[in-house]
């Protein structure tokens, strides 16, 4: 039900759609709750103005009470446009949505301790608590198993503590309820400047990374949308980066800028997509359930 989905909308986000024609529905932008509904608005604002500007039609952000929520609205069609993890990303181009692009950075973990800690490296903090973003994410998924390659496993070489968002996991560091949160550079980056000068960065460079490189966040539109539309949106994407606006975007957030989603990334997703399969929160559409 729409209820599950937290509509952003205030009225300065009513102020923002000057640029676009009224008489256009608006297109439901949907981002996946990696952080606060208002952090993810105050993040996305220029990127949001450039789509109205581009398509000259008013953007509405939406966003889920948690990722598992999230993709199950994703799956429902509940959104025209999605940013998503890559593991929804590559689920829900098999339940009727196009690629667009993704970020060009790729997914990098970091952990991130108290400034005043004493910790250096990932070694250090065996034996300690630490804090992830929602289960359901691709980060925490991906980083459950990254540090297991690498000798350290969950509730034996470290107490794991599941967090609602990464903002959230930071918090928790800073109020002393873990030790370290496992996340990466971009919601760390995005923080408001308060919190990020109450911690520090610890980068997982003596960890073993050269297996494979996970791509990040990606973008992607309903194919129920015009043909003419998606095309449309692609290149407003597309554009965002060499904008003034998309330049801040990105050096704020270390994206880097959009490339396409490569047939690579959806591969290298298909473990993370069985894994989503099996999970109990996996709701698919009323259209591909076995009937009973």
């Amino acid at each position: 039900m729409l209820c599950r989905i937290f509509l952003i909308l205030v009225a300065i986000m009513l102020s923002l759609c000057s640029a676009a024609t009224a008489q256009e529905t608006p297109l439901r932008l949907g981002v996946a709750p990696f952080s606060s509904p208002t952090s993810l608005f105050r993040a996305h604002r220029p990127l949001i103005q450039h789509l109205e500007r581009s398509l000259n039609r008013p953007i509405r952000l939406y966003t889920s009470a948690d990722h598992a929520t999230f993709l199950n609205d994703s799956l429902g069609r509940r959104f025209d446009i999605l940013i998503t993890p890559p593991h929804f990303g590559a689920l829900c181009l098999e339940y009727g949505y196009t690629p667009l692009v993704r970020y060009k950075a790729p997914f990098t973990f970091v952990f991130v301790v108290r400034a005043d800690s004493s910790f250096k490296s990932s070694r250090d903090l065996r034996g300690k608590r630490i804090a992830f973003p929602d289960y359901a994410s691709f980060f925490t998924q991906a980083g459950i198993q990254r540090l297991a390659e690498n000798g350290i496993k969950a509730d034996k070489d470290y107490q794991m503590l599941v967090r609602p968002s990464h903002a959230a996991a930071l918090a928790s560091v800073v109020a002393h309820d873990a030790d370290a949160a496992v996340t990466t550079l971009a919601p760390f980056n995005l923080t408001h400047r308060d919190t990020r000068a109450r911690l520090r960065v610890i980068e997982m460079r003596d960890m073993d990374m050269r297996d494979r490189v996970l791509p990040h966040l990606m973008a992607l539109a309903d194919s129920r949308l015009d043909a003419a539309l998606v095309d449309r949106i692609r290149k407003a994407f597309q554009s965002f980066p060499v904008t003034e606006e998309g330049k801040a975007f990105f050096a704020a957030s270390g994206y880097e800028g959009y490339v396409p989603i490569s047939p690579q990334d959806i591969v290298t997703m298909r473990p993370y997509v069985e894994t989503l399969r099996q999970q109990p929160f996996f709701s698919p559409p009323e259209s591909d359930r076995e009937p009973s």
